[in-house]
């Protein structure tokens, strides 16, 4: 049975040979790996296929979801509404700063 290395380099040698490859943007130009300077220089290309792959780390999703839930009280105008929203965003913070104390990442 093909491994997944196997099947994948299968797919990519398919999609040299029928020219796909040179259809997409940047082919044949080198990658720009300086814009995530603050990435140690090991982990850029794997971070940036994870990023071109629509992946967002769970403490990236609680960033945006503390942003949105800021957004939403301002614009509240039931106070039962806000008042949940005040506890989902203490909540959704609560969470945040246990995830960056685990990689003892400090806040600003």
């Amino acid at each position: 049975m093909a491994g997944v290395d196997d099947i994948i380099g299968g797919w990519i040698r398919e999609a040299e040979k029928s020219g796909e490859l040179k259809k997409l943007p940047g082919y044949g130009e080198p990658l720009n790996l300086d814009e995530d300077k603050h990435v140690p220089a090991k982990y850029r290309m794997a971070f940036r296929v994870l990023r071109n792959a629509g992946y967002k780390p769970p403490e990236v999703e609680l960033i945006q979801r503390i942003a949105d839930l800021k957004v939403q009280i301002e614009s509240a105008t039931d106070e039962e509404d806000s008042a949940a929203l005040r506890v989902e965003l203490n909540e959704a913070q609560l969470k945040l700063d246990v995830a960056l104390e685990k990689f003892k990442i400090p806040r600003g």
